[in-house]
């Protein structure tokens, strides 16, 4: 499962693709052997990490009561808008209008025009609202001060200083607790303040790529679902500036994706790829960090998603996720290593 970026609205629309897929196969994020999450959707990843249902996130579901959920601190939650405590606003200060990362800016310029995005967001200025809001509703899912229970779940995350993708959760990747990782990816250069981790700043994981499919590269899936909300073949009606811009940005986001899509159909990986479509755009409108529209947005995409998974193409795919699920054997490993239960939600006592 990869979930993308794009914003908070970017987000909404991912909560309501995956109702819509789960509502058509009974699939869910967390029966996904690798879960790799990239800005807005490092939040759905490490929710359905650690088993929480994709209607959860819908506001008119079922009021948003789920009997199952305990927190970190062992307390009984049995309601709550999860998405309303993600987006809340917590300014730091006033805005400051000099660059915010110089080094990032002269990264990109070496790199070639194809990072045409990491130049303009360090040229941006450090964010004025906090991630704080993201790290709470993070922690009062997931473990307090660890990982997900599930083993392979990615969050993606930048530099801020040099550009360099940094896949926390992945082998090799610097230590630290998922809530933190979550609000790295998310940090949006000129909106979020940068997450520091043992003295480096990290910002969001989309300066490298909308959906980091790549690395999945080398492992051999029988099948990756994409969910991407910000690579789309429509383009906005009309001349508004923003939305020539956002339509820009989302056309470079889709060449991206279907390079990576095509690189993993190479090696005979099967890719459910879901894209907003055009009625899904005029809900979304230009400004993707608009979250009064958030509700509109998932009802639209869960309505917009379940007509994409009827199509004649999606069949194949769709009979991969509704099969049987099968557990792989461990690899052998030289020493024991501590198990991995299937991820879940632990019960209500």
């Amino acid at each position: 499962m990869v979930l993308g970026a794009g914003g908070v609205l970017g987000g909404a629309w991912m909560a309501g693709a995956l109702h819509a897929l789960a509502e058509r196969t009974r699939w869910y994020p967390r029966h996904a052997e690798y879960i790799v999450g990239t800005s807005a959707g490092s939040v759905l990843a490490a929710f359905g990490a650690a088993g929480v249902p994709p209607w959860l996130l819908i506001p008119e579901a079922s009021t948003n009561v789920y009997h199952g959920l305990i927190d970190a601190g062992g307390n009984l939650q049995v309601h709550g808008d999860l998405w309303e405590r993600i987006v809340r606003r917590r300014p730091l200060g006033l805005p400051r209008f000099l660059p915010g990362s110089l080094s990032l800016f002269l990264a990109g310029m070496r790199q070639g025009n194809t990072t045409l995005l990491k130049m303009l967001c360090g040229l941006a200025p450090v964010g004025v609202f906090s991630t704080d809001p993201i790290k709470d509703t993070v922690r009062w899912v997931a473990n307090d001060g660890g990982w997900v229970q599930h083993p392979n779940t990615w969050i993606v995350a930048c530099d801020y200083q040099t550009g360099d993708r940094v896949v926390f959760g992945k082998e090799g990747a610097p230590e630290v607790d998922v809530a933190q990782a979550v609000a790295a990816s998310c940090a949006i250069p000129g909106y979020y303040r940068p997450e520091e981790i043992d003295g480096r700043l990290y910002v969001d994981g989309a300066l490298h790529s909308m959906s980091n499919l790549d690395l999945l590269l080398g492992l051999k899936l029988d099948l990756v679902v994409v969910v991407s909300p910000h690579s789309t073949r429509q383009k906005f009606r009309g001349w508004d500036p923003l939305n020539r811009f956002t339509d820009v940005t989302r056309q470079v986001a889709a060449r991206q994706v279907d390079a990576e899509v095509e690189a993993l159909r190479a090696e005979g990986t099967e890719v459910l790829l879901l894209e907003p479509v055009a009625e899904d755009l005029a809900a979304i409108g230009g400004n993707v960090m608009d979250d009064r529209r958030r509700t509109q947005v998932m009802r639209t995409a869960t309505r917009t998603t379940l007509e994409q998974l009827k199509r004649a193409d999606r069949k194949a795919p769709l009979a991969l996720l509704e099969r049987p699920l099968q557990v792989r054997p461990p690899k052998p490993a030289p020493e024991p290593a501590e198990p991995h239960g299937t991820p879940q939600l632990r019960p209500a006592v």
